[in-house]
């Protein structure tokens, strides 16, 4: 006859996932319902759909570890208070970080961290069904330099200017291998799907489960990483992390005759910054001089046309010549609107 299993009491259930989330994963499929619910923060983690049962949980722990020392370790500090089938409790993270995720962290690997979180469990079955998640991710990103905090300000340039310098000593092949590797660790921090580092690159995003939050969230994390702004439409328009990988390329080493790259991504950013004017009062009156100061920097832009001498006074002007260089600033009559 097979001995009854051992129903766990609500603390000890406490206390066993204290030690899943400290590399105890081997517990998970006895301590975790085979329908649970998990409802966790909106980014930077994964689909919650995708963790639903003891393998799943555990996996997703075990990605989160792997950034870490062996001996990081979760312990609580507040609590657990255990009313009815709830139980809450306050805990402190500690460790070392090795690197990885976050791929835009500037703080060096062997950087030791703390922040803090509180978890909500909801028992059923003798088993942990359901799982509230409120944690300080935003301090754990400030020490890591995500957020231009001190870390990244000690550090000196930024990530995107490091990246900029790394491409610059590198040939193309290597450059390019470079930053699909970048947006491999992106897509795995958005995802939360460790396995995503070691992708070949030629899978689709959807495929590799990248859906429209995680394409924000990717979108967010290469912004700030290489200084290229990118929406959720920009990483779908690329179908693959190698063709983004290109994309991004393109947009950090190609100059427009020769003019410095810092420069055609602040006209990037005007691009985007300018899309977002609404057309109310004060919109209107910087888009006027925003036409302005963009006509006058055309005119310096504009080549001479060919004839003119550089500098040459209006008075001192031949006809001919004023025609032609009117002929470069107006459109042809049958164009006109």
């Amino acid at each position: 006859m097979t001995a009854p299993a051992t129903v766990l009491t609500h603390r000890e259930l406490w206390d066993a996932w204290s030690r899943l989330w400290n590399g105890d994963f081997a517990i998970a499929d006895t301590i975790l319902s085979r329908t649970m619910r998990v409802n966790i923060p909106q980014y930077g983690m994964p689909d919650p759909a995708t963790l639903h049962d003891g393998p799943s949980v555990a996996s997703w722990i075990a990605a989160f570890r792997s950034s870490f020392d062996d001996d990081a370790r979760i312990t609580g500090e507040l609590g657990p208070f255990i009313v009815g089938d709830y139980a809450i409790g306050r805990w402190v993270f500690q460790g070392t970080w090795q690197g990885g995720r976050p791929a835009a962290a500037t703080a060096p690997a062997g950087t030791r961290v703390t922040f803090r979180g509180v978890d909500i469990l909801r028992f059923e079955d003798g088993r942990i069904a359901e799982y509230w998640l409120s944690d300080d991710q935003l301090d754990l990103y400030a020490q890591l330099g995500v957020l231009g905090g001190t870390t990244a300000a000690s550090q000196g340039a930024g990530p995107a200017e490091e990246l900029r310098e790394r491409l610059a000593q590198l040939p193309e092949d290597a450059g390019r291998k470079l930053l699909l590797q970048q947006v491999l660790d992106a897509a795995a921090d958005a995802t939360e799907i460790a396995e995503l580092r070691t992708a070949s690159g030629d899978e689709s995003f959807l495929t590799l489960g990248v859906n429209s939050l995680t394409a924000v969230v990717l979108g967010e994390l290469l912004d700030e990483l290489t200084g290229v702004p990118l929406t959720s439409t920009t990483v779908f328009d690329q179908p693959t992390p190698r063709a983004l990988a290109d994309h991004l390329w393109t947009r950090l080493t190609t100059t427009a005759e020769g003019a410095p790259v810092s420069l055609t991504a602040a006209l990037d950013r005007l691009e985007d910054a300018a899309a977002e004017l609404t057309g109310d009062d004060a919109d209107d009156r910087l888009r006027a001089e925003l036409v302005t100061r963009l006509g006058a920097l055309l005119d310096r832009l504009t080549p001479a046309p060919e004839g003119a001498v550089a500098g040459k006074p209006v008075q001192a002007t031949s006809a001919e010549e004023l025609l032609a260089y009117l002929d470069t600033r107006l459109r042809p009559l049958d164009d006109a609107g």
